[in-house]
């Protein structure tokens, strides 16, 4: 008894000074499984969470952070993820929008509320529809929290929406919804319920306001953080509607209307959400086609143009709830739009909601929920609570930060700890940093003698630094005291030197600070004093920078005679270019050697002295290809002055010449076939090689007709180098031709044969076509036709095949001018067919001529019983019987023509 009258008192004690804090939104359950955690600057990924949330859900803090419970409605799980007592057959609807959000009673930290909403009467649980409410008390005995009232009903109908804002005033919690007055099916969907949660508790009996009629029960509702704005989804009605809210009052009143849809192509908006300083409103929705989409709209934008802008769309996964968290950003739940819906296993951010241009930093799919899975919903909150945030902008180091917070909480007094070991107690404080880097910023407000926490992420710039002293030298090669300079290269001196660092040279002080007279081609600049002094302004991207002097001076280095460095002709594989490879790598480390250059000093080649004396473009230190040209050195050493320029000519060695074709061809099995081969007389030696790579001579000259590989080494000795070439080649037996195939048909021949060689072929023995193993021949005219085939290489043998192309004449003349007198079938002789029926006859079907094959090959002279015919259109039907006994029908018709 003694313990239960003490912790009791603890909870009094502790009641009465407690105010709602943020740290009650710091842990999210929903989806399948799912979670995160709010309580360091960038959320932690939970998944020990046992929710099943298709659509909406909510989940609760207490003033430290530690998890209390979540629900999806119909079942409450506590801190240890096991069903809370009594926590199962809540009457919310789990596949609402927002089926449940929970409110915690103000100054009481035992007790909470789970508001749950239904639009359809279920049987399991048995609930009628409405908006109900279940309350949940922590005690001694239940220490991880009881369902001691469940499913009080407030209203006989009601959508699916639910939200709520801290009254600050009064202390208490205004809880929001929307439905019909009347529980009849017909009824309008047009007034807003309010409910005080009080320190006595809930007020079941709402302030009611009546305001324009609402098609559809689905959508997502919520009030902005600074409890002023109330925006509405209406999913079914293709509209968002913006009401004003008098917190006093508890009234809402129409103010606005956004516009969701694309011309000819609605959307049902399904999610709204608020960015933390209550400025801008994001909203998601499908269109008919399944394609989802993100818009934020300004919220205070005074133009008329004022529309919503467009941020992302996707055809893939669909768009759910979006939730502000504390950390100031908009988490968006990804789902799949099945049916029913399939989870995703990651969700998308918006990182800078308050932004008010772009894509205010939009990153899908960037949280992986490592195991869990997103549905369509996302825990709601009381909307004030993460209101709270502090208010500064990113500077450079060295530029002061001004520090306010924004909290729905008033501020008696603040304590400031600005992540630097520096502190302030300041209301609205500055503070400078002297360290680039990310710290987190702590603010410690006091109201009512209790501590109230908030923090934020913020980045100091670094500041470009120039080294002290800085100088930029250039080696003088004529003593004249100038030089050209690749200003540049100062970045050498910056100490902390980024590449996106942009780098502006100005002759004095007050042109870099006004940006006036800008040396315009620092890269090419020519110095006109020795030494001179400039300055440079260098800029991050963040937009940092810092303005500071250098000298630029030259120096008389000059280096001494630097021998010749040779390569090989053809050394690039590319024959008779007069180009080779030069290994600059050896040309280095010969140069270091001979002139005592320590391993520190940095050895550069260049193809030009302009090059070498701006340092731009130097040469690869390995391989480089080039004729014969003269190229650049110079020598830094660590302080990047100049040590030395000097140059070398570089030679290209005359290319070995042989006598050696890839190719030759015996046509004969003539023995006596010999190919005198020739490595080249200017050469020094010579190694003929079989295909295994055995030296069989190493003569000039040698002769060969063995069919094989060879190749031939030839070395040649020029301006102290000894270079080599290797050449293969082939002598082979050209090979009989085998004819493999011929068709003709359809005005074309088409041959094939069997063979390792080159072909060509013709029809006439006069013009020859082809390269290779087949050739087709087009628009051919029928007849007989003689085939040639012989090898490309002009070996003596050929091959000729003869061929058979039917063709029947369309007309013929008889008038004894020698040409066309004669009607016949082309392509019949005795070598294709044995025997042939031809039978001429006029339109009755009088028969006028026949022909056998020997007759065709003359052919009828438009005669009948030796009369002449007059000139008309006459038929033919032709029997044909080939060497193979095979028999081919043809008819037609042609025309006779005098």
């Amino acid at each position: 008894m003694f313990k239960l009258r003490n912790a009791f008192l603890y909870l009094l004690l502790f009641s009465c000074f407690q105010i709602i804090a943020q740290n009650e939104t710091n842990n999210w359950y929903f989806g399948e499984n799912a979670g995160l955690n709010f309580a360091n600057v960038e959320p932690i990924v939970l998944n020990d969470g046992a929710i099943l949330a298709p659509a909406g859900c909510s989940s609760i803090s207490d003033n430290d952070g530690n998890l209390l419970f979540y629900t999806n409605g119909q079942t409450v799980w506590n801190s240890n993820h096991d069903i809370m007592v009594n926590g199962t057959n809540l009457a919310g609807d789990i596949n609402n929008s927002q089926s449940a959000l929970i409110i915690p009673k103000p100054l009481d930290p035992s007790t909470y509320y789970i508001f749950t909403t239904r639009e359809t009467p279920s049987s399991t649980p048995l609930v009628t529809s409405g908006l109900f409410y279940s309350t949940v008390r922590f005690t001694a005995q239940s220490p991880l929290g009881e369902i001691t009232t469940k499913n009080s009903r407030l209203t006989s109908s009601t959508t699916q929406r639910l939200t709520a804002i801290h009254d600050i005033s009064t202390n208490s919690i205004k809880v929001i919804t929307f439905g019909s007055e009347y529980a009849q099916e017909e009824a309008p969907k047009d007034t807003f319920f309010v409910y005080d949660v009080t320190t006595a508790g809930l007020n079941t009996t709402p302030v009611k306001s009546k305001e324009r009629i609402i098609k559809s029960s689905a959508g997502g509702m919520k009030i902005s953080p600074d409890g002023k704005i109330i925006a509405l989804a209406d999913y079914g009605g293709n509209y968002i509607y913006l009401y004003n809210f008098n917190s006093a009052t508890s009234e809402v009143k129409y103010y606005n209307t956004v516009n969701p849809n694309l011309l000819m192509n609605p959307l049902n908006p399904y999610s709204v959400e608020f960015s933390q300083d209550s400025r801008i409103l994001y909203f998601t929705g499908n269109n008919s086609r399944n394609v989802s989409f993100l818009y934020k709209y300004l919220l205070y934008n005074t133009s008329i143009f004022n529309d919503k802008i467009y941020i992302s769309s996707s055809a893939e996964q669909s768009f759910g709830d979006l939730q502000l968290a504390k950390d100031g950003k908009i988490y968006m739940a990804n789902y799949v739009p099945t049916s029913p819906p399939s989870t995703v296993s990651s969700i998308s951010v918006i990182n800078t909601p308050e932004m008010e241009e772009g894509n205010s930093g939009f990153s899908p799919q960037i949280i992986n929920l490592n195991g869990g899975a997103s549905f369509k919903g996302m825990p709601i909150f009381v909307s004030s609570f993460l209101r709270n945030r502090i208010i500064t902008e990113n500077q450079c180091e060295g530029d002061p930060f001004s520090f306010t917070t924004d909290s729905y909480i008033p501020v008696d007094s603040i304590l400031w700890d600005f992540g630097d070991n520096t502190t302030s107690n300041k209301i609205n404080p500055t503070h400078t940093y002297t360290r680039s880097g990310n710290y987190t910023v702590k603010a410690t407000i006091l109201y009512n003698g209790e501590p109230f926490y908030v923090d934020k992420n913020i980045e100091v710039y670094e500041v470009p630094k120039l080294s002290d002293n800085a100088k930029l030298t250039q080696c003088d090669i004529d003593e004249d005291g100038i030089s050209f300079f690749n200003l540049n290269h100062i970045r050498d001196a910056i100490t902390n030197f980024h590449i996106t660092f942009k780098l502006y040279f100005y002759h004095t002080y007050t042109d870099a600070e006004n940006n006036t007279n800008l040396i315009e081609d620092p890269e090419n600049y020519v110095n006109t004093n020795n030494p001179e002094k400039l300055f440079v302004k260098i800029t991050t991207r963040n937009g940092c920078y810092t303005i500071s002097d250098f000298f630029i001076e030259t120096l008389y280095n000059t280096l001494p005679y630097i021998e010749t460095m040779y390569a090989c002709g053809d050394s690039d594989n590319i024959k008779n270019n007069n180009t080779g490879l030069f290994n600059l790598d050896i040309k280095k480390n010969e140069i270091r050697n001979s002139f005592n250059i320590p391993d520190s000093s940095i050895i550069n080649f260049y193809s030009s002295l302009e090059d070498a004396q701006r340092k731009t473009q130097p040469l690869s230190a390995y391989i480089y290809k080039t004729g014969a040209t003269k190229l650049y050195v110079r020598i830094e050493p660590p302080d990047n002055t100049c040590a030395g320029i000097g140059f070398f000519n570089v030679t290209v060695n005359s290319p070995i010449e042989t006598h050696i074709d890839e190719l030759y061809t015996i046509c004969s099995n003539n023995e006596d076939i010999m190919f005198n081969l020739d490595g080249g007389k200017d050469n020094d030696q010579w190694e003929w090689k079989d295909a295994n790579g055995n030296i069989f001579s190493t003569n000039q000259t040698i002769n060969l007709n063995t069919p094989g590989i060879y190749s031939l080494t030839t070395y040649k000795t020029e301006n102290n180098i000894t270079c080599i070439k290797t050449e293969d080649f082939t002598i082979q037996r050209a090979i009989q031709i085998e004819i493999n195939e011929i068709i003709a048909n359809d005005y074309q021949i088409f041959v094939s044969v069997k063979g390792v060689g080159n072909y060509e072929f013709s029809i006439d023995e006069i013009n020859y076509y082809g390269n290779g193993t087949e050739y087709k021949f087009n628009n051919v005219e029928a007849g007989i036709h003689n085939v040639h085939i012989r090898d490309i290489d002009n070996c003596k043998f050929s091959v000729l095949q003869k061929v058979s192309f039917i063709g029947f004449p369309k007309y013929f003349t008889p008038n004894n001018d020698g040409i066309n007198d004669y009607w016949k079938i082309e392509g019949i002789d005795f070598d294709f067919y044995q025997s042939a029926s031809i039978e001429i006859y006029n339109r009755y079907g009088k028969i006028l001529y026949t022909m056998n094959i020997e007759q065709n090959l003359v052919g009828w002279d438009g005669t009948c019983n030796g009369q002449p015919l007059i000139s008309s259109d006459y038929w033919f039907r032709g029997v044909l019987t080939d060497i193979n006994n095979e028999t081919l029908y043809k008819t037609g018709h042609f025309s006779l023509k005098r």
